[in-house]
């Protein structure tokens, strides 16, 4: 198959590039980060540069393709709304138009952040009601993204990945170490908290399903088990020489003061994310499972990567770029 994969450059986008590529399709990916796409190049992979907001574009990169993953997305807890919807919820649109006016196989990769204000945290499933109030902007707009890409696409596959992880992972890893490095993580919880957590390579298989088995809907993803947060978080301290958290601060605290951090950051243009934003006391401080029944009858998925090895192979990273 001819598969067009936008946002090759990121980090999903790149190692589903790679998963297709290896499976013996013809793998065209988009981007912006011209350094990456050589990368892909070296790797056997059409890289076409591209932004999202480019629309005229578009139509011509979907010309001879046989179906298209949309990974390109604006991944991050702190930014504009104009930037989240232009980026997260026009363009998915607008490709989920392109691809059903040309009959197109979508897997549009969605995000579980829609679920966290529902008030479920065990086996969630994807039929959970959702909104209208969500915890972050992000979450909006990926909700936003996804009923948009069903009205448009009903066929399409929406991949819900839970909290991607792996080497290489330029947002979820790096935040914890920066924070132990600095001595600024305090331990939010008297007990451990455990949640779900998806290793790339996991990921990048369930698309690779979805392409080739196509379901309608949303689907979850995870590793499928569970995770301790601050066994880990302890562990991450270890491999980079730094102290493990010990200073307590209650969770509701400690939210309300990222809260206010938040709103410090808000009413200053351009200001950079702050150093704690509620969103991410509440990924530490709150569990989390998704049920995947659907993902194992409709799409036949089982992860490839266990946790143990998913995390033994971060620890080995952290170790050579700590060394």
């Amino acid at each position: 198959m001819r598969i067009l994969v936008t946002g090759a450059t990121g980090f999903l986008g790149g190692a589903v590039a790679r998963r297709l590529a290896d499976a013996g399709h013809d793998v065209t990916g988009t981007g912006r980060d011209a350094g990456r796409g050589r990368a892909l190049h070296a790797a056997g992979i059409r890289f076409m540069p591209a932004a999202l907001a480019d629309v005229a574009a578009w139509p011509a990169l979907l010309d001879g393709t046989d179906a298209v993953v949309h990974s390109a997305a604006r991944s991050t807890l702190w930014a504009p709304w104009a930037d989240l919807q232009a980026d997260n919820v026009d363009a998915s649109v607008m490709i989920a138009r392109l691809c059903a006016q040309r009959q197109l196989p979508l897997v549009h990769i969605s995000s579980p952040s829609v679920y966290n204000a529902s008030g479920r945290s065990v086996r969630v499933p994807e039929d959970t009601p959702v909104g209208p109030r969500f915890d972050t902007p992000y979450a909006r707009s990926k909700y936003l993204a996804e009923l948009g890409v069903q009205r448009a696409h009903p066929a399409a596959t929406l991949l819900r990945p839970r909290g991607l992880y792996g080497p290489g992972d330029p947002a979820l890893m790096p935040r914890i170490v920066r924070a132990l490095s600095a001595g600024r993580l305090p331990r939010l919880t008297r007990t451990e908290v455990h949640t779900e957590l998806t290793h790339v390579r996991n990921a990048a298989h369930a698309v690779h399903l979805a392409v080739e088995r196509p379901v309608a809907g949303p689907v979850n993803i995870t590793d499928g088990e569970p995770v301790p947060v601050w066994a880990t978080i302890d562990r991450v301290a270890r491999r980079i020489g730094a102290p493990a958290p010990q200073r307590f601060v209650p969770a509701r605290m400690a939210e309300h003061a990222a809260r206010l951090l938040e709103l410090a950051a808000q009413v200053r243009p351009g200001a950079a994310e702050p150093v704690v934003t509620a969103s991410g006391v509440r990924l530490l401080t709150r569990p989390m499972s998704l049920d995947l029944t659907r993902a194992r009858t409709a799409l036949g998925y089982a992860p490839v990567v266990s946790v143990a090895e998913g995390l033994d192979e971060v620890m080995a990273d952290l170790a050579a770029t700590h060394a």
